[in-house]
């Protein structure tokens, strides 16, 4: 199970590299440092939503709510720190309510067994609505300094959030890899009825992974309103769809039990490069979405021609095997012979 998604993310992290460098010759700029450091600044959110998604589509969930879920606790982290709570309480408590959205959704679906998409998009709606009540339907324009003076944190010119950011989906990637119970998101996802029979407990595990699609949503929420300064009635518009996209093309897969931290790292980060590039080549910025999908369905054909011919491989290999231990085991000599 682990040699597949290695081949997706080390496609789309070729793709990636080349991209750079064609747009950079074409033009300089863009591998300046301070262009490839504005662009790691601009993926950080989409990182963060697709690292979140991630979970839910190992366990062959969607949840197209992250968005709304982002948007609903970056409101409540505006108004907390408007009303005078100290900078750390305020983003506890978006973090919090971001777990709770997200477990809300999980509940839905693992234990009262609605349909993961029917819930989260009758959540997507809830939530949004609940974004027009707490705001009176009205931008939240004025932010304290603390959170924007967070956000202009550099060490080595790069801000803390994407330090912040990457050290989040390093220790996420070693607890999969490493804690026995952060398996059971494969398990479940690769084969549900397997994994229940195996004593997993598949449905609190469900609802974790809803839990942690919050989580994340509300880690976003925090890096969107120190990077911003505000809070619009759009915030996280679409980043539902863009957080999938991101993990598919990283190298997560919508059937459930393939894909990791790294997938949404890597997805996240060409997709904000492909609309980067297209700034840079002054591309009419309504040709990105369709030029964003052409690329996607590229990377997903060569990846699948990529799998293929693995897979043929890994058959020929055990044909192979098969033939030679089937060779061994034959008797050197005929039963005449015996006699």
């Amino acid at each position: 199970m682990s040699k597949l998604p290695q081949s997706r993310e080390a496609v789309v992290l070729l793709l990636l590299v080349a991209l750079i460098a064609v747009i950079g010759l074409i033009n300089p700029s863009f591998w300046e440092p301070k262009s490839l450091l504005s662009m790691l600044n601009t993926s950080l959110i989409l990182i963060l939503l697709a690292t979140g998604e991630m979970f839910v589509i190992l366990t062959r969930g969607i949840d197209v709510s992250v968005g709304a879920m982002m948007g609903l606790a970056a409101v409540v982290l505006g108004l907390a720190l408007n009303a005078g709570v100290p900078l750390w309480l305020a983003i506890v408590l978006t973090l919090l309510v971001g777990f709770v959205l997200g477990a809300i959704n999980g509940v839905g679906v693992a234990f009262v067994r609605i349909p993961p998409i029917i819930m989260t998009l009758g959540a997507l709606g809830v939530y949004r609505g609940m974004m027009l009540i707490l705001t009176g339907g009205s931008w939240i324009e004025t932010i304290p300094q603390s959170i924007k003076t967070l956000a202009g944190m550099k060490v080595f010119e790069v801000s803390v959030f994407a330090i912040a950011t990457l050290l989040i989906v390093l220790l996420t990637t070693l607890l999969l890899r490493r804690i026995r119970q952060a398996r059971y998101f494969y398990y479940v996802g690769d084969n549900e009825d397997g994994a229940f029979m195996l004593g997993i407990p598949v449905r609190p595990t469900q609802a974790v992974a809803y839990a942690l699609s919050g989580l994340f949503a509300g880690v976003a929420a925090v890096i969107f309103v120190g990077q911003i300064g505000f809070v619009p009635m759009q915030t996280g518009y679409g980043q539902e769809l863009n957080a999938i996209a991101a993990g598919v093309l990283g190298g997560i897969n919508l059937s459930g039990g393939v894909g990791s931290p790294v997938s949404a790292l890597i997805g996240g980060l060409f997709l904000t490069v492909i609309n980067s590039a297209l700034v840079f080549l002054k591309v009419p910025a309504f040709w990105n979405n369709a030029i964003a999908g052409a690329i996607l369905l590229i990377v997903v054909l060569i990846d699948f021609r990529v799998r293929v011919a693995v897979e043929m491989r890994q058959r020929q290999q055990r044909a192979n095997v098969r033939r030679e231990t089937s060779a061994a085991i034959q008797p050197s000599f005929t039963p005449e012979e015996s006699r």
